[in-house]
């Protein structure tokens, strides 16, 4: 076994460091496998802060291992030289020295070096045991594996909790815009919760803590409007029973005069016996309002668009109109690239099987996958300005689409794109000149999906 005072000593201990190297000399070495774990980080790896080319390099990394050093009796070793990670991901020493070191902290690797630092790995016997090696070992990952499970299960709990709030945000902050505008058409006092509704939507706060406290305010403002309802159908109960002294004989009955020619030759003789209470559309919307806060005509909308806020005036008049090519499918919209003429939603998750599995995506929407987007572009190391500049050169579908493609290439194959950041560069452009058979790729994906065995 190795000790903590073994590290060379031309590298900067620091407490993760020293953690990760405590776990790597466990005694009781956890029964799992390679691809357990793998699965394992993959789903972790957002949650522990590893992105971009930490990433690339942590897959190549798991790839390099051999599926019988998973065992408890061996150690999950990796010898490669900085140098030749560096031409593997096309960055520089420093850059995979860095990444090293943040994969060591996070409680993933242990560094577990030679007298001389250099990586290597010596095998004997006809069971390929490793009879001397030094590199970098997994062994703190396999102890950890009960705990990555978690910490996956965490952020994929805490992902979809906070794009339900984003959607509860974005659907009750139209809501209550509707409901003040009609409040000022009736005459209804909701100064109070407007100032209230105002504050909120300026405050710095998380996603979620804004949709509970905003989920509460409209309950209120419903209930004001139930409170007024309800107030003038007592008043019009109270009316009807004042109308029931009067006879029918009585001067102020229609009933009698049948006989009277109308002034106005237009106006029907039994207009009297057959006119009804008159109300404008807004009072019809009112009091045809649903249990959501909705009205009759302007209903919860199916489809939720990804931003969290639709601005506002500042006087809560007219709200800025929705983006609807967020709720229509993109194959019948001619402001998308015939690019997606030819690949379903289908398609698309028969072939990212892995990316899908990953990230916890359930891919069954277009919306979905939109939303996901800024988690993709992470795992390949692409900037957001990047991400910006394909969205407004091909559109958000064609982008989402050409995104979750190389996510899916680069997480099977790594060392099949050296940089999967400016592959999906060259994506874009060939999608603008028209020459990306995207289809083609997606279908080869989708085959090999099904054909490929378990790591």
């Amino acid at each position: 076994m190795q000790s903590v005072g073994s590290v060379a000593s031309f590298r900067k201990l620091t407490p993760a460091m020293v953690a990760s190297q405590k776990l790597a000399m466990a005694n009781d070495i956890v029964k799992t496998t390679k691809s357990e774990v793998a699965m394992a980080l993959k789903k972790a790896a957002p949650a522990l802060g590893i992105d971009g080319t930490t990433y690339h390099i942590l897959d190549i990394l798991i790839g390099l291992t051999a599926a019988e050093d998973w065992s408890q009796d061996r150690r999950p070793l990796v010898a490669i030289s900085n140098e030749k990670l560096a031409e593997y991901v096309s960055r520089s020493s420093r850059t995979v020295v860095r990444s090293l070191r943040r994969l060591v902290e996070a409680g993933v690797l242990a560094y577990k070096d030679s007298p001389t630092g250099r990586r290597y790995i010596y095998r004997a016997g006809e069971d390929r045991q490793i009879e001397r090696g030094y590199g970098l070992d997994f062994s703190p990952a396999r102890q950890r594996l009960g705990e990555l499970k978690q910490i996956g299960a965490e952020f994929a709990a805490r992902l979809a909790q906070e794009k339900e709030a984003k959607r509860t945000v974005s659907r009750l902050s139209r809501a209550m815009t509707d409901l003040f505008r009609l409040a000022s058409i009736e005459d209804l006092d909701t100064c109070e919760i407007a100032r209230a509704f105002e504050q909120l939507m300026e405050q710095p706060m998380g996603v979620v803590e804004r949709a509970e406290a905003l989920t509460m305010l409209h309950e209120l403002l419903v209930a004001q409007f139930d409170s007024e309802r309800t107030r003038a159908e007592r008043g019009s109960s109270e009316g009807a029973k004042h109308s029931d002294f009067f006879d029918e004989n009585t001067e102020m009955s229609c009933a009698p005069d049948t006989n009277v020619t109308p002034y106005n030759n237009t106006t029907s003789q039994d207009s009297c016996l057959k006119s009804k209470p008159r109300r404008n559309a807004s009072t019809d919307a009112f009091l045809n309002t649903n249990k959501s806060g909705y009205t009759e005509f302007e209903m919860a909308p199916e489809k939720e668009p990804k931003s969290e806020i639709r601005a506002t005036d500042r006087t809560l008049g007219k709200p800025e109109p929705l983006n609807w090519s967020e709720h229509v499918d993109p194959h019948d919209s001619d402001q998308f690239s015939p690019l997606l003429s030819e690949v379903s939603l289908g398609l698309l998750s028969s072939a990212t099987a892995e990316t899908q599995s990953t990230l916890g995506l359930d891919l069954s929407s277009w919306n979905s996958l939109i939303e996901t987007c800024d988690d993709m572009r992470l795992l390949i190391g692409l900037s957001e300005k990047g991400w910006f500049d394909a969205k407004n050169r091909v559109g958000d579908y064609t982008a989402s689409a050409v995104l979750i493609t190389t996510v899916e290439k680069a997480l099977r194959d790594p060392q099949s794109i050296a940089r999967p950041a400016g592959y999906f560069r060259a994506c874009i452009d060939r999608a603008v000149d028209g020459k990306l058979a995207l289809h083609r790729t997606l279908f080869g994906l989708a085959a090999s999906g099904s054909a490929a065995p378990e790591n």
